[in-house]
């Protein structure tokens, strides 16, 4: 949906996180951060107005789209997957003015998992 394709992402992957509130033994969470980088502002730009039009058509719902409550009134779409247990954030960082590359943050997450009967998450 993104259609960055000249675009460069980053490293590493998905990893398991803690649940708040919650055993940490026995709950936790998958959060997938990455970023887009390496094309114009503009581009970025068209990207995130085409996240916004197309992700309720690929079974996303946004639940926010503007400025987030940053000084930098920086631009977030929030949605959450109406088939999945997923949630994602995502920002276009708009680093210009800083003499740095901008670029789209994106920041998945699942709800909270429960480990099988006698499984810890170290051992999962």
């Amino acid at each position: 949906m993104i259609q960055l394709a000249n675009a460069k992402t980053t490293e590493p992957g998905p990893h398991a996180g803690l649940c708040e509130g919650k055993d940490p033994d026995h709950y936790y969470m998958i959060r997938h951060p990455w970023a887009a980088y390496g094309v114009t502002f503009q581009e970025l730009q068209q990207a995130m107005e085409r996240l916004k039009k197309d992700m309720p058509e690929k079974g996303w719902k946004v639940v926010k789209y503007g400025p987030d409550t940053s000084p930098a009134k920086t631009l977030e779409l929030i949605a959450d997957s109406t088939q999945k247990d997923f949630s994602v954030a995502i920002h276009l960082l708009d680093e210009r003015k800083k003499q740095r590359e901008s670029r789209i943050a994106v920041s998945l997450v699942s709800r909270c998992y429960k480990t099988p009967k006698g499984k810890t998450v170290s051992a999962s």
